[in-house]
């Protein structure tokens, strides 16, 4: 996986999809971009590093994708799907996003539904009940031979389920066998699908599933991890 320094101007061809890996640590929080709803979010985190984070995640969306439309970064409006994901209203591009701790990675593209997650990779007490719980037999027993999976598995479920919309009451309907997603739920089998585990490092797992409506998909990463 070859992480890029971003180009100045952003072109987003027909069949690319951009990958953007941010430290959230290394953006100024504004509230200067934000809506009054993503405002009065803000001012619900308890903690103001989780406040920062998240004002500097919603300010990055925003400018990213006033890039792509060449527009004012304030003027975007958002609306949201029946479990939260967002989208844009009035217009064909396309993104989602997701944040652990102090790394966020948005998936930007045109006319196709995406989804990315990411997770701290860290211990977890009693991981194959939990494995149990969430992923089907299958999945659990691999886990249970390989814990170290259980985050990869993870991002790779829950990427698909935010490409659909589904939301996580899907995680059992889903599976993933070697980053390959099997068992595809009956709602999103129109529709072909692409996953790809995303490289960050040994702390963080990673993943995006797009939808396939052209032969070829074209991944290109960014990464901006400081000032």
């Amino acid at each position: 996986m070859n992480w890029q320094t971003p180009p100045d101007e952003l072109r987003l061809g027909d069949s690319e999809v951009h990958i953007w890996l941010i430290n959230l640590d290394a953006i100024a929080p504004s509230f200067d971009l934000l809506s009054i709803d993503e405002r009065s979010r803000a001012d619900r985190f308890k903690f103001a590093q989780h406040r920062d984070r998240f004002i500097a995640g919603r300010g990055f969306l925003r400018s990213l994708l006033s890039r792509y439309l060449n527009t004012d970064p304030a003027t975007l409006e958002f609306d949201y799907g029946a479990h939260g994901k967002p989208f844009l209203k009035h217009s064909a591009l396309q993104f989602n996003l997701a944040h652990s701790q102090h790394l966020a990675l948005y998936a930007v593209t045109y006319d196709r539904a995406v989804g990315i997650d990411i997770e701290q990779v860290r211990v977890i007490d009693e991981v194959e009940k939990l494995a149990e719980r969430f992923f089907l037999p299958s999945e659990a027993e691999t886990i249970r031979a390989q814990p170290n999976l259980f985050f990869q598995y993870w991002t790779c479920k829950e990427a698909f389920l935010k490409a659909t919309g589904v939301g996580l009451s899907g995680l059992k309907d889903l599976e993933v066998d070697c980053f390959e997603i099997k068992n595809i739920p009956s709602e999103a089998r129109l529709h072909q699908w692409q996953l790809h585990p995303i490289t960050i490092s040994d702390q963080f797992a990673g993943a995006i599933v797009i939808e396939q409506n052209r032969s070829k998909l074209d991944l290109r990463y960014f990464c901006i991890e400081s000032n």
